[in-house]
Formats: structure tokens, sequence, C-alpha cells
């Protein structure tokens, strides 16, 4: 009689308390639905979309040839030039947290070796331009350290020149070469100071043709003649394949 008790009792008991566990259940689904709405509107404020500005810094080696030969030795572009100091500006737009597509303009003051064409007297420098397109992907979309890795193509000049005075007359001459820069492996790190503004370091490794050659003549205050400038281009029938290897800072606004 007890045991029937006991055991009507604990029925009526779990009866009672059901609606409870019941509405306990709903709301922890409904606790949860809201969770998952809340991802939802992380994951689109993480997206990013929109343009974005960026601003390099650093040192590049030249590496590879110049332009080849029939013997297969080459003018190896170390020895025209010893370095640079590529300056870079990116402009161009996300697509989401991850794709980037734009363009980019980089002018970098070029180092000669002390071997090279500057004769005491003379006045030498040297610059590169190079401009393009490229892609990239970021990993680790809306976190603090987000690595990246791109590719690009594009175009290069490079010229040098020398510049020498006697007396009144002055006579600067220029060498050059251009050419496509066929890929443009790129790689780094940003590191999200906040929504807008991230800083990290890069690597690139930028390799092309030299197609055309250029050379230039200018003299002023010729006895007689007065000024004279004459230039002309031709095409490079021996080319090679050269490098360049660069790594530095990257700064970065998207907006």
């Amino acid at each position: 009689m007890k045991t029937q008790l006991l055991w009507k009792f604990t029925a009526l008991s779990l009866t009672l308390s059901a609606p409870a566990f019941a509405a306990d259940w709903r709301n922890d689904g409904n606790f949860r639905r809201k969770e998952v709405k809340s991802a939802d509107e992380l994951e689109q404020a993480r997206e990013d979309r929109g343009f974005a500005l960026g601003l390099r810094a650093g040192y590049a080696l030249p590496m590879g040839n110049a332009v080849g030969s029939e013997d297969g030795e080459g003018a190896k572009m170390s020895d025209a030039y010893q370095g640079a100091i590529p300056l870079q500006a990116d402009l161009g737009y996300f697509f989401n947290s991850n794709v980037y597509v734009g363009a980019y303009f980089q002018y970098a003051p070029v180092f000669l070796p002390e071997s090279a064409l500057c004769e005491d007297g003379m006045d030498c420098s040297a610059s590169q331009m190079r401009f393009g397109i490229n892609a990239s992907y970021h990993f680790r979309a809306g976190e603090k350290f987000m690595p990246w890795l791109g590719l690009g193509i594009g175009y290069e000049t490079i010229n040098i020149r020398l510049s020498m005075k006697e007396g009144e007359v002055e006579s600067t001459i220029g060498a050059g070469a251009r050419g496509i820069e066929f890929a443009s492996v790129q790689g780094g790190a940003d590191y999200r100071i906040n929504d807008t503004f991230s800083i990290g370091p890069y690597v690139s490794l930028s390799a092309g043709v030299y197609q055309t050659a250029t050379t230039s003549i200018e003299t002023k205050n010729v006895p007689i003649l007065g000024d004279i400038s004459e230039s002309e281009s031709e095409s490079i029938d021996d080319k090679a394949v050269h490098a360049w290897l660069s790594g530095g800072l990257r700064m970065q606004v998207r907006f």
C-alpha cells in the first residue's frame, strides 16, 4: 500500500514538473538561437568590404641577369646594382574579409656598386619604377594577427644617370631598361591595431624580363653648337630573367 502511494506521488511530481522542464528547454533553445544570430552578425561585421590604401617601405636585392649572351654568361644584376629602397603605394578593394584585388605603384632609389661606371668628378644616380596589379588572400580574417599571400603582374623600368661638368659644358648620360614583370609572389602578416589600421612585415620576390634598352645624351653650353640632346631605344635580343627580393614593413588603412 505504501509502495503504491509512493509511486503515485512520484508520478504526480513528474507530471507537475514536466511543464517547467519543457519551458527551460524552450528557453535554452531560444538562447541558442540568439547565439547563432549573434555569430552571424559577427561574421557579417568581419567581412570588411571596402577600399584599402597601403604603404610599404623596405630594402631590395637584385638577382639574376639583366641581359643574356650567346655564351650563356649574361650581365649580372648584382654587377650593375647593389640594392634599392622600394617605396610602394597600394590601392585596392576587399571583396570580403579574405580577398583583395588592387593596383600598385613603386618608386625606388637604387644603389650603384663602387666599381660601377661612376668616376671621380661625376654625379651618379639610379632609380626604379614598378606598377601593375596584384591580388591577395588574407587568412584568419577579423583576428588580431592575419597572415596573407599575394600574386601580382606588372611593368618595370630602371634608369642610370651619369652627370659631369667641365668648365661651362654640362653633360648627362642616361642608360636604362624596361620590360614586363611576369610574376610577383608576396607574403606577410598584418597586426590589426583597430578596425581600420594594420601594420606588419612583408616579403616579395618579383621576376621579370627587360625587353627594351634606352640610352640618352644631353650636353649643354657647347661652344658654337649650343645644347645637344639625343636619345634612342632598341629591343634587347638576348633576354634573360632577373628578380628583386625585397622585404620590409607595410601599413594599411581600410575604409
